[in-house]
């Protein structure tokens, strides 16, 4: 199974985002450039995607989700001093990398997983009798004539399509579940994927040929998110308003299918709130609802708002001071605010990033330990040392 959710992701990955109508700004990175690098620069040697790769260092598909940009470079710099010294020990030479570069490695390991695992069919068969979905749906000749047959989702492997029908005729199949006295299912973490899967085993739909789609884009995402007025009640950034949740919360560390569950779980309240408020309730062709799910996923990624006065609290606590700006005696490292480095967050990652072999040796003979970064320590040290940029380093 993880042998085939890696070939999908590679297979969709090896077509440029930018090709399919969509791009994404600079600072956010390029996941089909950062996949790329990821082979180009020997990380895969070390690290796996999906069990598919080194296994020096830890899986990237299995970390990531749901965090922002900066946090995850945070937990790669936390990493760092193990990095080095596999590197060293292996003879591997560090890879340096340019601030887009980064960015776009970063972007990478995020996207890859909006691709889940393909789910348990024995689950899936399980979940399917237990909802009671088979009451009127079939799959291989097998259950109800209420609703249509569900054998045509065979031709995908992710669930997304199957979201996306349910999605469109939800208010109706809602109305038909209250009239019969059946409630209504609701999905949590893998669910719908071990549904899909068990709809690929059990259909009996001939010939069958995989359809595999094209990678969901998070900027056209967004333009449905508009489009389709779920603003309205979510806000742009989907942030919330009186009249809907905060879509950051409620897609937190989730995957496409689990974020698919989600919807559909508050679907119905959603219907009929709509439908009080004499909003039109939206319907998604295509992939339209696989690219308003990766605008979803991606929503806590490029948050870039940060506390100084909590950013200049962790650069002392942190002992980054005591190289970068000491009170007395002379500096280590560089004034950073000198440094053209602090004035871009990716910049400053770069930086650390390329300079981290120097500072472990550095620090490794002083008996410094190394700074580790949690949360939104990162995003908060990089506002304060932006802060801290004179005009001449800013240009």
């Amino acid at each position: 199974m993880r042998l085939a959710a890696a070939v999908l992701a590679l297979a969709v990955m090896a077509t440029p985002a930018r090709a399919q109508g969509g791009s994404a700004p600079p600072d956010r990175g390029d996941p089909s450039a950062g996949r790329r690098i990821f082979l180009e620069r020997g990380c895969v040697r070390c690290h796996a995607i999906w069990g598919n790769g080194g296994t020096l260092g830890p899986d990237f598909a299995t970390a990531g989700a749901g965090r922002s940009m900066q946090q995850l470079a945070g937990l790669f710099w936390n990493h760092t001093p193990r990095m080095i010294e596999a590197a060293e020990r292996h003879g591997f030479q560090w890879p340096t990398l340019t601030e887009q570069e980064l960015a776009d490695v970063i972007s990478y390991l995020y996207y890859i997983k909006l691709f889940d695992q393909p789910g348990d069919p024995d689950l899936g068969q399980r979940w399917f009798q237990e909802k009671r979905c088979i009451e009127c749906h079939r799959v291989g000749g097998t259950g109800g004539r209420v609703g249509p047959a569900l054998d045509g989702y065979a031709r995908y492997v992710a669930p997304i399509m199957l979201a996306e029908g349910m999605w469109n005729h939800g208010p109706a199949m809602q109305a038909r579940q209250r009239d019969k006295g059946v409630p209504t299912p609701t999905f949590e973490g893998r669910e719908m994927a071990d549904i899909q899967a068990y709809i690929r085993r059990a259909s009996a739909l001939e010939p069958r040929q995989v359809v595999l789609l094209k990678p969901p884009l998070p900027e056209r995402g967004r333009r449905l998110f508009a489009a389709k007025g779920c603003v309205r009640c979510h806000g742009p950034a989907g942030r919330g308003t009186a009249y809907g949740p905060d879509l950051r919360a409620a897609t937190l560390h989730l995957s496409v299918s689990e974020i698919a569950g989600v919807l559909w779980n508050h679907s119905f309240v959603m219907s009929s709130q709509m439908r009080a408020r004499g909003v039109a309730f939206p319907k998604f062709q295509g992939t339209e609802m696989a690219d308003v799910i990766a605008f979803l996923y991606y929503l806590r990624f490029n948050e870039t708002e940060g506390n100084r006065a909590e950013g200049e609290r962790i650069f002392r606590a942190k002992g980054c001071a005591g190289c970068h700006r000491p009170d007395r005696g002379p500096a280590i490292g560089p004034d950073l605010s000198h440094s053209a480095a602090v004035t871009a967050p990716m910049r400053l990652v770069a930086a650390m990033w390329n300079h981290a072999p120097a500072m472990f040796a550095v620090m490794r003979s002083r008996a410094v330990d190394w700074p580790r970064f949690e949360g939104n320590e990162m995003r908060d040290l990089s506002v304060y040392l932006r802060s801290l940029a004179r005009p001449a380093a800013a240009r």
